[in-house]
């Protein structure tokens, strides 16, 4: 077995951990995810992984085209579970996220297309970032630790690893460990100060 198929294998142990701990979560109405970020990750990570394909990224397009798979599924359940709260600046950073789709379609560079999909990814994380600034109970921290892992492994998963071909899995990874301890130190502060905040 390849090092490339092996990491491969740990991404989809640690995507399954990811999903299953998340999904258990909505399931206890413990977590509120937002639709219009999951959609949004859900378009951005499909399209990462046909860059990541042009970029001959190896069997971590296989790991993403997983990832996009499960993230459109909770995008839809959100319809039905999550978070009811849509704001002026969600619709403003969804409509952003969609924009930039636009200028990712013309350009024929995989390298300016993931730069691409990195912008679009810091505005699909904003209707989650306010809604977890409000209620930062309303993400499972454990759950974004998993999701960093994945990615974590993907950039072994990646064949003769350059940094146009480790970089979006890399910044998926960061965000994703980022916005945990957001969530972690939101947590903290909030408990302190025990004082209602709204961000819109």
């Amino acid at each position: 077995m390849s090092q490339e198929i092996f990491f491969f294998l740990l991404s989809v142990a640690a995507s399954v951990v990811r999903y299953g701990t998340y999904c258990l979560s909505i399931y206890r109405r413990e977590t509120r995810p937002h639709v219009f970020t999951w959609f949004n990750w859900g378009l951005v990570v499909a399209i990462g992984a046909y860059a990541q394909f042009q970029l001959k990224g190896g069997p971590s397009v296989w790991g993403l085209v997983l990832v996009a798979a499960s993230t459109f599924t909770i995008s839809f359940w959100a319809l039905f579970v999550g978070e009811k709260n849509i704001t002026r600046s969600d619709w403003i950073a969804f409509g952003g996220a969609l924009s930039v789709i636009i200028f990712w379609r013309l350009t024929d560079n995989p390298v300016v297309a993931v730069v691409l999909l990195i912008i679009i990814d810091i505005f699909s994380y904003w209707p989650t970032i306010r809604k977890s600034w409000n209620d930062p109970w309303g993400e499972p921290p454990k759950s974004y630790f998993w999701a960093g892992l994945r990615y974590f492994f993907l950039l072994f998963a990646v064949p003769h690893p350059t940094l146009s071909r480790l970089l979006y899995p890399f910044w998926l990874m960061a965000t994703d460990w980022a916005f945990m301890l957001y969530v972690i130190f939101r947590r903290k502060a909030l408990a302190r100060q025990n004082i209602p905040v709204s961000l819109t």
